[in-house]
Order: C-alpha cells, then sequence, then structure tokens
C-alpha cells in the first residue's frame, strides 16, 4: 500500500469512526425509547394505531439522522481527499528531489547537491544526503589520486634503476670484453659498478621503507623524547658530514624542555632526508640550513630553511609525493631517489603531525613539521 493511500485511509477513519459510533449508538437510543413506549402504551391499553405511528415517527427520525450524517460523511471524505492531496504534495516533493538525487550518484555524478530550503523533517535528510554524495566523492578522488600515484611509483621505480643497472651492465661488460686492460683501469670499472649497486641498494631500501610505512607494518619504538635536545645532538654529531656535501648547518631558538612522543630513529632520519635535499639541490658550491622551533599549546614546529633556489609554486603541493622530483626530465637520478620526503611524511604522520614546503621571500625553501606535545605519557 502507497504512503498517499495509507495516508488517506488513517485520516478518514479518525474522522469517521466517532460519527459511526455516534450513529450507532443514537439508533440504539432511539430503539430503547421505542421499546420503552410501546410496552408503556400496551400496559395503559392504548390503541395499536398510535403505537405503530409513534413507530413512524421514530423512523422518519432516524432516516433524517441518517441522512444529515451521511451528508456529512461525503463532506468529511471529500475534505479528507483534498487535505491528503496538499499534505502529500509536501511530501512527493521532497522523495522526487531525493530520487533525482539517488540517480545522479549512481550515474556517477558525485558533485551533484540537492537545495532544500523548506524548514521540515525532510531537512536533515537532505543534508545527509549531500554529506554522502561528499563523502563519496572524496572517497573517490582519494582512490584516483592512489591510482595515480602507483602508476607514477612503478614508472619511477622502472625509470630509476634502468640508469644504475644500465651502468652496471655496461662497466660488468667492459671488464669481460678486455675494454680495462690495465689494473687501474680495473680498479676504475670495479668502483662504478660498486657505486652503481650502492645507488640500487639505497633504492630498494628505501622503496621497501616506504612501503612499509604505507601499508602501517613498519616498526617503532617511540619514546619520550625532549625535542630540543635530540635535535642539538643531531647537528652536533651530522654537521661535520652535510659541511662535506656543501652545507652549513645552523640553529636557534631550539625548544628545549618540549616533550613528544616519537622514535628517535626514525625523528633523525627525517632530519637527514631533509637536510640531504638542500644540500643535493642547492646552487651555490656552500649553503645554509637553520633549524629552529616554535611551539604551541598543543603542538611544536619544527622548521628547516635553506637558501637554495626554492622550487616553483605548482611544485609544492608535489614535493611530499613518492618518487616526484622538481626536475620533470627525471634527467639526474643520482641526486634523489624521489622517496626522501615521502618517507619523511610518513614518519610524521605516524606520529600524530604533518609537513608542509612554502618559498620564502628572500629565496629558499622553508619546510615546516608539526609534531604533538606529549601530554599524560603520550602524545596530544
Amino acid at each position: 500500500m502507497t504512503i498517499k493511500k495509507r495516508l488517506f485511509i488513517s485520516n478518514l477513519i479518525m474522522t469517521i469512526a466517532p460519527f459511526v459510533i455516534s450513529i450507532i449508538m443514537v439508533i440504539a437510543s432511539i430503539s430503547i425509547l421505542n421499546m420503552a413506549t410501546n410496552g408503556e402504551h400496551e400496559i395503559r391499553g392504548g390503541s395499536g394505531l398510535r403505537a405503530v405511528g409513534l413507530a413512524e415517527g421514530d423512523f422518519q427520525a432516524i432516516v433524517l439522522t441518517v441522512a444529515v450524517i451521511l451528508f456529512f460523511c461525503s463532506v468529511v471524505v471529500l475534505t479528507n481527499r483534498l487535505l491528503t492531496k496538499f499534505v502529500f504534495k509536501k511530501i512527493m516533493h521532497p522523495l522526487e528531489m531525493l530520487g533525482e538525487g539517488v540517480s545522479h550518484i549512481s550515474e556517477g555524478n558525485l558533485n551533484y547537491k540537492i537545495n532544500f530550503d523548506e524548514e521540515n523533517e525532510f531537512k536533515p535528510i537532505c543534508e545527509a544526503f549531500n554529506n554522502m554524495a561528499a563523502e563519496l566523492n572524496a572517497s573517490n578522488e582519494k582512490i584516483k589520486k592512489n591510482e595515480q600515484n602507483r602508476k607514477e611509483l612503478f614508472s619511477g621505480i622502472s625509470h630509476d634503476l634502468r640508469s644504475p643497472l644500465t651502468s652496471i651492465k655496461a662497466f660488468a661488460e667492459g671488464l669481460l670484453d678486455g675494454v680495462a686492460n690495465t689494473p687501474e683501469a680495473q680498479q676504475e670499472y670495479l668502483q662504478i659498478i660498486k657505486q652503481k649497486t650502492e645507488e640500487v641498494n639505497n633504492m630498494v631500501s628505501q622503496l621497501f621503507l616506504y612501503s612499509k610505512m604505507d601499508m602501517g607494518n613498519y616498526p617503532t619504538n617511540p619514546e619520550k623524547i625532549d625535542i630540543g635536545t635530540e635535535i642539538s645532538d643531531f647537528v652536533s654529531a651530522s654537521q661535520e658530514e652535510f659541511k662535506v656535501k656543501g652545507l652549513i648547518i645552523k640553529t636557534f631558538d631550539l625548544p628545549y624542555g618540549t616533550y613528544i612522543y616519537a622514535d628517535p630513529l626514525q625523528l633523525r632520519s627525517i632530519f637527514a632526508n631533509l637536510l640531504e635535499n638542500s644540500a643535493k639541490y642547492k646552487t651555490a658550491n656552500i649553503a645554509e640550513a637553520t633549524i629552529y622551533g616554535m611551539t604551541s599549546d598543543e603542538a611544536v614546529n619544527i622548521v628547516i630553511e635553506d637558501n637554495g633556489p626554492g622550487v616553483s609554486e605548482d611544485a609544492l603541493p608535489k614535493l611530499f609525493d613518492a618518487f616526484y622530483r622538481v626536475d620533470p626530465s627525471r634527467s639526474n637520478p643520482n641526486q634523489s631517489s624521489g622517496l626522501g620526503l615521502a618517507i619523511a611524511l610518513k614518519a610524521l604522520e605516524r606520529m600524530g603531525g604533518n609537513i608542509k614546503a612554502e618559498n620564502m621571500n628572500k629565496g629558499g625553501l622553508r619546510v615546516i613539521m608539526r609534531i604533538p606535545k606529549m601530554k599524560g605519557g603520550i602524545s596530544s
């Protein structure tokens, strides 16, 4: 049974039922009165004609009463139909809008929204529909992005592995064919093969690390860390290494006494990846990177700034994508595997933080890491 029929019948029953009961009660009352009157006439010896006349009068009254009630019921039925149509129209309009919305969603139009401005019971349903469509659209966009990232990942792996493997093959063939016919030349070939093998091994290791982090299977051993002391210790241990690479590391305003809950090995790996990035892409012989911190009630921001070339504005949102390089031709794969910044992002997300990059007005790149402060034994 349709909603419209149910609404009509229920209204009809609620309206007519009291009058039907009233009719029954009136008829019963008149019948009882008639029986009582007839009995009184018989006791008093009244004529049969008079008794019949009284009965005929009662019958006419009953017929008149029934006719009035039937007329009244007809008016009620007609009014009920009009009111049902009026109410059902208010129900059908939003139902039709919802049905149209479902059709758009099923056809793949996830940007469709229902514009329902009336203040009634259907408004929250329409708002819930719009929220559902927005969530489906966001999920669909995420799936598309993941698929695109997967394609770029395979493309990046094949490209970056091809170059060192080609070199290894060429120099190995040179050794086998006797091209390197002196001990010095053979040693040089072997050194190149060793270097290229290390590049492949480093790339595979980073790919393995990234995939484990992406699946959430990479082990972590978080502990309470004074972030200011951790940065200071890292810089003291690694500044000479980076100095050889032409990068001078400076620090100021380190957030000593600010505690986070993190894996110290992963944290140092993040710092190393970011500074390696500054060292590899510098344009001057000597570049500088500055590390400082800023704290708020909920988190600590660790900032690393360099005086390198920076990146284009279009490249900023993609810096932390796997295998992305500012150089679209990927002409120098030795500079970076394209995974360092992606690994840094994954590691920070596991700590409950995030990371972003921006160009500085004076030139160079600024990377901001946000890490939740420790409260009650765990990060807030």
